[in-house]
């Protein structure tokens, strides 16, 4: 897979996990990087599977949880997504501060239409959204977050091309910022102590 985060994006944060905020009092993650002052995203647009707009004015209100993948992925993409529904069903369970709403961006919308995500993304969970739209709009969004994906030809395989991609997943908080990634491997328990510790800091 390809590395989650560009140089630029690197610079946006400390690097490691256990990143803090710098405050006097900081929070420390065991599975994921804070960064220590939100970046606000740019404006990107977006398509949910349900025909509505997912855009940075969109993710606003709530925090979010953004998966980036695609339907034909043979391994790494259905194992996050369901471990992000275990996740979600662990939040619903015991989260203070309720759920966290998850949203799975394809980075290959020329297969992943919004009927196929339709299909696809709420077999996982029914609560979670998949994301589509045109390529330059995708863009717009992925490399304000350093997510790296790539075309792969596969002449051997059934699935035509592969997507070779970022893993981590990125959550934004609820003033549509940049609030902190979780890279792979993914650990429900420590992500979801994290989540509690950055919503109630």
């Amino acid at each position: 897979m390809l590395a989650v985060i560009g140089f630029g994006t690197l610079q946006l944060f400390d690097r490691g996990k256990g990143s803090t905020h710098e405050t006097a009092d900081p929070i420390r993650l065991s599975s994921g990087t804070l960064i220590p002052n939100p970046h606000p995203m740019q404006p990107f647009h977006l398509i949910d599977h349900n025909g509505k707009p997912f855009s940075n004015e969109s993710i606003k209100g709530a925090w979010h949880l953004l998966s980036f993948g695609y339907t034909h992925c043979p391994d790494v993409c259905p194992t996050t997504l369901a471990m992000l529904a275990r996740l979600a069903d662990q939040l619903r369970k015991t989260s203070t501060r309720g759920a966290i709403k998850t949203a799975f961006v394809t980075i290959d919308p020329a297969r992943d239409t919004q009927p196929v995500l339709a299909k696809y993304v709420p077999y996982f969970d029914s609560a979670f959204l998949g994301v589509t739209g045109e390529p330059r709009e995708l863009d717009k969004l992925t490399r304000q977050l350093g997510v790296l994906y790539a075309r792969v030809e596969n002449e051997k395989s059934d699935m035509g091309y592969l997507m070779d991609h970022s893993t981590s997943i990125i959550l934004t908080n609820p003033q549509g910022q940049f609030q902190a990634l979780f890279s792979a491997p993914h650990d429900v328990v420590a992500m979801a102590q994290d989540l509690e510790k950055i919503r109630n800091p």
